[in-house]
């Protein structure tokens, strides 16, 4: 009878829940996975952008910016655009015209930054263009070099020297040829130089005629000035079936024609000036005598 009672309770048994604590954990099953195991994982130190933008939306933003109001934002963008530049766009060619570069980029020139002038330079000489390139843009360019080149900022002034000096190395020949590049250019350095009203009219008068001698041109001793020119429109200077032009921006694409108008606007001012810087002395008489044998030669060539 005790046995009998006893299998029965056994047997119930395996058909009733049992009964959970509040607080204690749920038995785990027989067949149950341990999941306490940590496996190692690849963290992405920087997320990965499908959206980012391409190098040439980059440049064109920086380029942007180049009217910002912020100093250190101007800097910077001129510097990200010196360092593309001058990577190459990793073969690529520039995502805008070097014309539409320069006008952003030019009147920075008159920065009251120094760092964003400096910066200005590296971008430019970064650009790495050849000297048929470069010389396409000088008349774009030395406008605004001009205009440093008389402003009232002695450091913008120093700039202004530093991209002509620049430029003379580069493409000399077609700054000088280029409309203006020879006559308002020498206009400036007289300004710069307070060389402009040093010699008085009557002096340049008699100086002109002794110079200009009308025997000095017969064909026995200069007869290359009557032989068949060598150049296409020859006389195109005179300008005689063209309409009325400012001097000061006419393309002197010849040396004799920027000689002559060095003798006649510029020598006496320059010569007067060199005289003074020389009296001076030290570095300043030094680079006065230098310029002083540069003309001397470049006249003694003519």
């Amino acid at each position: 009878m005790g046995s009998s009672a006893k299998r029965k309770k056994e047997k119930k048994k395996d058909f009733q829940k049992p009964k959970l604590k509040v607080g204690k954990a749920k038995p785990l099953a027989a067949n149950a996975t341990s999941t306490s195991f940590k496996a190692k994982a690849i963290v992405l130190s920087q997320k990965i952008n499908a959206d980012a933008p391409s190098p040439n939306t980059q440049f064109l933003h920086h380029v942007s910016l180049l009217s910002s109001r912020a100093d250190s934002q101007r800097k910077e963008s001129l510097a990200y655009l010196a360092s593309t530049l001058d990577k190459g766009l990793r073969g690529k060619p520039v995502p805008m015209p070097t014309e539409a570069l320069l006008d952003k980029a030019m009147p920075l020139i008159l920065d009251a930054n120094s760092g964003v002038r400096a910066e200005l330079i590296k971008m430019l000489q970064a650009l790495a263009l050849s000297a048929t390139d470069l010389g396409d843009h000088v008349t774009k360019m030395l406008p605004f070099v001009r205009a440093a080149m008389t402003h009232l900022s002695q450091d913008i002034r120093k700039t202004a020297l530093d991209v002509l000096s620049w430029l003379l190395r580069k493409v000399g020949q077609d700054l000088v040829s280029s409309p203006g590049g020879w006559s308002k250019s020498l206009e400036c350095c007289s300004t710069l130089l307070n060389w402009k009203n040093l010699a008085p009219n009557d002096t340049w008068t008699a100086n002109k005629e002794n110079q200009h001698d009308p025997g000095a041109y017969l064909p026995l001793w200069d007869h290359a000035h009557h032989q068949i020119p060598t150049k296409a429109s020859a006389y195109g200077y005179l300008n005689l079936f063209g309409k009325p032009v400012d001097d000061d921006s006419r393309m002197l694409e010849d040396r004799e024609e920027r000689l002559l108008v060095f003798d006649d606007r510029f020598r006496p001012g320059f010569a007067k000036g060199i005289d003074g810087a020389k009296k001076e002395g030290g570095d300043i008489g030094r680079i006065a005598g230098q310029l002083s044998k540069t003309l001397e030669h470049a006249l003694k060539e003519d």
